[in-house]
């Protein structure tokens, strides 16, 4: 895992905290408006805040002339030399490990922290963040993201639509408003699937406090998944995107060579490449599903003979240095959506299987469409692609369907051979 170090420093600017002073926070509003107070921005603002974190809090306000509520979030007073000063330790921290231990080289943390920290304390930036996934999903009435309010929006504060809705993980609060978890988790795993392999992008942060789900305002009866906190953002390029489609359909039909080849296409190292499918998917590059038990019995016999055990800190450094950065976060996010799925499938295994295989499943429908598709779409929606590459879609969904039933169905039969985590 993460050193107790590093995993120390990265908490600091992650939990929460208690709040700031208040006078010092509404001075970084009155910054932001050009000496305008809170009070003549907003009908009401309330100073004392709803949340709070170690990057920002979050105060209830309601917007002169309409009325609406709003949340306002605004950056904690000092952040910046705070970060400055948090990044500078973990820099030495780095370079001490490094020059104690050379194979150990995490200088890929620091950039990695410090871009994220960058796109995040920028607030116009997650404001048009949050726009462009409401216009990317606007044919979809399952996903939405709140609207941002830009006249009363700037670099450290950010207004926007206050969202009443049950957290994501609130399975007893979603039954008392009479929503379904299981939609909720069906809309989730669409969501995370379509942006990552249709769009091009995909929300780095989905951990079930950034996740509501409410009924749908228009719509009586259905349930609505509703995005926050779209600051940490990653971006694919058109070579990403394909290989992390073509790596779910090689996992879907159990084609290891071609799932090898796309995670050496994400540049992943030869010998961690059995790593990828294992990461999003728990299964082999051949599309078996990941006994952990024989896994871990497999890795300390193989350490025993002298071959590869279980993957180290050393091991973390070798990809994380050869890893494209914006890929950290996409794995990120894949593993906090299946964690949420988990907790949705309320601890009953079956259900938790079954809506894992729905989430599996999701990404390699929209694997399909990102395949036949000639670039990502962009905040564009599903409707601006073609109806010649719509039908393709739907008949290579079928096709590919029905190869991964037969081979699920020719595994089932055969006996279980070692997981491949040797150099291939």
């Amino acid at each position: 895992g993460v050193p107790l170090a590093y995993v120390r420093e990265l908490s600091k600017l992650q939990d929460e905290v208690a709040p700031a002073d208040s006078r010092a926070v509404l001075a970084v509003v009155r910054e932001e408006f050009g000496g305008v107070d809170a009070r003549d921005l907003f009908e009401t603002f309330d100073p004392e805040p709803m949340a709070a974190a170690s990057l920002a809090q979050v105060h209830r306000a309601v917007l002169k002339g309409s009325g609406r509520e709003v949340a306002v979030k605004i950056q904690r007073p000092g952040l910046e030399q705070t970060i400055e000063s948090d990044i500078s330790t973990m820099a030495s921290l780095v370079f001490f490990t490094k020059l104690a231990f050379p194979s150990f080289d995490f200088g890929f943390m620091v950039d990695e922290f410090r871009s994220r920290l960058e796109k995040e304390i920028d607030f116009e930036a997650e404001g048009r963040n949050c726009e462009r996934m409401k216009r990317a999903f606007a044919d979809d009435e399952r996903i939405d993201a709140p609207s941002v309010e830009w006249n009363v929006t700037r670099k450290r504060v950010l207004t926007m639509e206050f969202v009443r809705g049950s957290k994501v993980t609130d399975i007893a609060s979603m039954h008392k408003l009479g929503l379904d978890p299981k939609q909720a988790a069906l809309a989730l795993s669409d969501a995370f699937a379509r942006m990552l392999l249709v769009h091009s992008f995909v929300h780095g942060d989905p951990h079930p406090g950034n996740v509501l789900v409410r009924e749908h305002p228009t719509r009586r009866g259905e349930t609505q998944v509703v995005l926050l906190d779209h600051g940490l953002y990653s971006e694919l390029d058109e070579s990403a995107r394909i290989a992390m489609s073509n790596l779910w359909v090689a996992i879907a039909v159990g084609d290891g060579d071609r799932a090898v080849a796309a995670a050496k296409r994400l540049r992943v190292p030869d010998e961690f490449t059995w790593l990828m499918p294992l990461a999003l998917a728990r299964k082999t590059t051949d599309g078996r599903d990941v006994d952990r038990k024989q896994l871990e019995q497999q890795w300390a016999d193989n350490k025993s003979k002298g071959g590869v055990g279980r993957p180290g800190i050393g091991e973390a450094s070798l990809i994380g240095n050869n890893m494209p950065k914006e890929m950290i976060i996409v794995l990120r996010a894949n593993a906090l959506v299946r964690n949420v799925i988990k907790a949705l499938g309320n601890s009953h295994a079956g259900n938790i299987s079954l809506l894992e295989a729905k989430r599996q499943w999701s990404n390699v429908r929209y694997a399909i469409l990102g395949l036949c598709i000639p670039r990502g779409l962009g905040d564009s929606t599903i409707r601006t692609v073609s109806l010649g590459c719509r039908v393709k879609w739907r008949l290579r969904t079928v096709v590919i369907g029905a190869r991964a039933t037969l081979s699920a169905f020719r595994r089932a039969f055969h006996r279980a051979k070692p997981i491949d985590i040797g150099s291939k």
